[in-house]
């Protein structure tokens, strides 16, 4: 098969959802542009490679590849490469906690796609610097962010980034107490993603539909929505996203007084969390642990999860869940507290 061919499926993999499959043929890709001496297809295998290790959850490994993108931009003078490769490395850190760093480097990228005039990317450092503001707990600046990406992906017109454009603006305006609007626009991410046949996103939308419902009681069509993300991000080899899922399933069991339940949820999402080594997910989790302790009558243990998981919140400058564990400590833990 040729090369050409060879990308053409790749990429075709990578959109649809099946990032292993794709990421197995990268590397393909890369030793054969290593191999012919083909450096500009080197540095964009190394770029794409970086992308699906950081969708993967390989987020130490993703800013290696990204690092090495950077250095071989620089040399190339690739400016385009440079700004992916910024781009890339500041979701990275983001993930792993380290959401300000990610702040600057999303900035240095904009600033190269604007003196480059690249319109694509600079919409998608909006979308980015919004998730970026919602890792970090500022919602109203996420907000900003993402309106601003959705107002240039819509002159665009580019279906699959407006999707997950929606999928932005339903995770924060959920936590901003806007239900309504938040499951609209998830619901208008899963058209876009059922269409396109996007599994991630799919899988991405169901999940955000699904805590739409868990915030306004309806608990039923909320595990309905999960267990729909939980079977797509199976099927992907997703362990980030789904971890989130997870956590959710385990809110809505506690709401439901299955506590038992609830906890295999949360040991089961914790597990993943530690393995890519996302800290705002594990302070979900002692979050969670701390409430089953408090519903459980076991005030001591209760207060040593809210205590531990607050210190954390500091650690990392995350306003949203300082503010929750602050809620809990001063005695919000007398009912099942529904965290948005």
């Amino acid at each position: 098969m040729e090369t050409k061919e060879i990308i053409k499926k790749a990429e075709q993999l990578r959109m649809n959802g099946y990032f292993k499959e794709s990421l197995k043929l990268w590397k393909k890709i890369y030793k054969k542009a290593v191999k012919n001496n083909d450096v500009e297809l080197g540095l964009d295998c190394l770029i794409v490679i970086g992308d699906l290790n950081r969708i993967l959850g390989n987020f130490r490994n993703a800013e290696l590849y990204y690092s090495e993108s950077i250095e071989l931009s620089d040399i190339l003078n690739n400016k385009i490469a440079m700004a992916d490769a910024l781009t890339g490395l500041a979701l990275s850190k983001k993930a792993m906690g380290q959401w300000r760093d990610a702040l600057k480097l999303i900035r240095q990228a904009r600033k190269i796609y604007e003196r480059n005039k690249d319109k694509k990317g600079i919409a998608f450092t909006f979308w980015a610097e919004g998730a970026i503001w919602r890792f970090g707990g500022r919602i109203k600046k996420s907000l900003q962010s993402f309106y601003k990406s959705l107002t240039l992906f819509k002159k665009l017109k580019n279906n699959q980034s407006l999707g997950y454009v929606y999928c932005g603006l339903g995770g924060s305006l959920r936590v901003y107490g806007n239900y309504e609007d938040s499951m609209r626009y998830y619901r208008m991410a899963n058209q876009i993603f059922n269409k396109i046949k996007d599994r991630f996103g799919m899988a991405y939308s169901f999940c955000g539909i699904g805590n739409a419902y868990r915030m306004i009681g309806d608990y039923k069509n909320a595990e309905k929505n999960f267990k729909k993300a939980i079977n797509i991000y199976s099927g992907i080899g997703d362990i980030v996203s789904s971890s989130y899922t997870l956590w959710s399933m385990a809110m809505i069991n506690i709401l439901r007084k299955k506590y038992a339940v609830a906890l295999q949820y949360i040991k089961n999402s914790e597990k993943n969390f530690k393995k890519c080594k996302d800290p705002r997910g594990l302070i979900y989790c002692k979050l969670h642990r701390g409430i089953i302790h408090y519903l459980n009558r076991k005030k001591f243990f209760a207060i040593k999860y809210f205590s531990e998981a607050f210190n954390e919140t500091q650690k990392y400058d995350f306003a949203l869940e300082k503010k929750y564990a602050q809620s809990l400590l001063k005695g919000k833990y007398t009912q099942p507290y529904n965290i948005p």
